[in-house]
């Protein structure tokens, strides 16, 4: 048997015949930038997500640089994230001409350990940034008190964790600001980028809407400097379409993502599986473990040989990566879980066959 890591067919056929019928009529509006289609995914996703207010834009790697402009991030300010971030979350930061600051994470849960990110507070930092990584939130408890001592901004990268929740409340809508990416193989994906900025500030709100069309508030009204980083309508139609199907397949991932825990427990493999965050859900964007004993590598090899596809989310530390040249706050725990974790094949519509599968052969490969 072959399980390939991600297969996005299920996903597609959801809505393909109706995407070609409203691409269609876009086309023969004769209208293609800031169309009522992404007006309409704005106000859908913002409902979804329980904020005031929503801005569609190019890319989630955009709508984290928005966001972090928008709540006044500016050069030689530092922002919190930590140490298993993504690269698009840390050059958001870059890109203002902010710090990132590296927080340690939890070895259990792989989120953000809010002790360490307490001690790297100082005159400097203005914000805090939590990944609410493979799918769940951060401990938004802990990090909104700490945000509330010290008077941070919480700007939350979403990428992973569309309907993730925290205390019942969405993800989008905890904190000052978040950002969302919908790249196709997102829990909610566009058929190319695509992100969005959810807020319940309008001030906020109004100036990411002008600075995602070249600063301006009305036309050739230039109050910010701005960007073309404005949401493509055909990409909100995709994601108005899909965005009719994201609970139920939000169901079938956290199935999936069930089923695995129950067979990695019952095979009784050397695996630790990311633990929940107490107060969180999670809607399985990916499903990650650590290799306790077989070397992460080598593991990754021998799954391929039996014709399991997998992946690492993320290898390298951004902090060790080649590009980047600031501030290496010690991460000894992600230094080490970084050779450890390995990313199962999870998606809509993978079938209990298959997951069997992966999990016969771990146990093949592992015992």
């Amino acid at each position: 048997m072959r399980v390939p890591f991600v297969d996005l067919t299920v996903v597609i056929d959801q809505i393909k015949d109706a995407y070609l019928e409203a691409v269609t009529r876009l086309l023969d509006k004769k209208h293609f930038i800031l169309t009522e289609e992404v007006e309409a995914f704005e106000r859908a996703w913002a409902q979804k997500c329980e904020a005031r207010y929503c801005v569609g834009v190019s890319c989630g790697a955009d709508a984290l640089y928005l966001a972090l402009l928008a709540t006044g991030i500016k050069p030689g300010d530092e922002v919190i994230t930590q140490g298993n971030a993504y690269n698009a979350t840390v050059t958001a930061i870059l890109q203002t001409g902010a710090v990132p600051r590296f927080a340690d994470i939890d070895e259990d849960t792989l989120t953000l350990d809010v002790s360490k990110a307490e001690a790297l507070v100082n005159e400097k930092t203005k914000a805090i940034l939590p990944v609410h990584l493979f799918g769940q939130a951060n401990d938004m408890a802990g990090i909104s008190d700490l945000a509330k001592r010290h008077e941070l901004a919480i700007v939350g990268d979403c990428a992973q964790a569309h309907l993730a929740e925290f205390d019942g409340k969405p993800v989008g809508a905890l904190g000052n600001v978040g950002a969302f990416s919908f790249y196709p193989t997102k829990n909610l994906g566009a058929f190319g980028d695509a992100g969005a900025v959810t807020t319940d500030s309008e001030k906020i709100y109004r100036e990411i809407l002008a600075r995602r069309n070249l600063g301006q508030v009305a036309k050739n009204d230039h109050q910010y400097f701005g960007f073309n980083m404005r949401l493509d309508p055909v990409q909100a139609i995709a994601l108005n379409l899909k965005l009719q199907y994201l609970e139920e397949n939000t169901m079938a991932r956290k199935d999936a993502g069930a089923y695995y825990d129950k067979l990695i427990d019952q095979a009784d493999l050397p695996l630790r599986p990311v633990q929940k965050v107490k107060g969180a859900n999670h809607v399985y964007h990916l499903y990650v473990a650590q290799s306790l004993q077989m070397d992460r590598d080598d593991l990754i090899k021998s799954l391929l040989e039996l014709g399991v596809e997998t992946a690492v989310h993320y290898p390298v530390p951004v902090y060790k990566q080649p590009f980047y040249d600031g501030p290496k706050d010690p991460c000894p725990v992600m230094d080490e879980v970084s050779g450890r974790i390995i990313s199962l094949p999870l998606f809509v519509g993978i079938t209990r066959e298959q997951q069997e599968y992966v999990i016969e052969s771990l146990n093949k490969t592992l015992n």
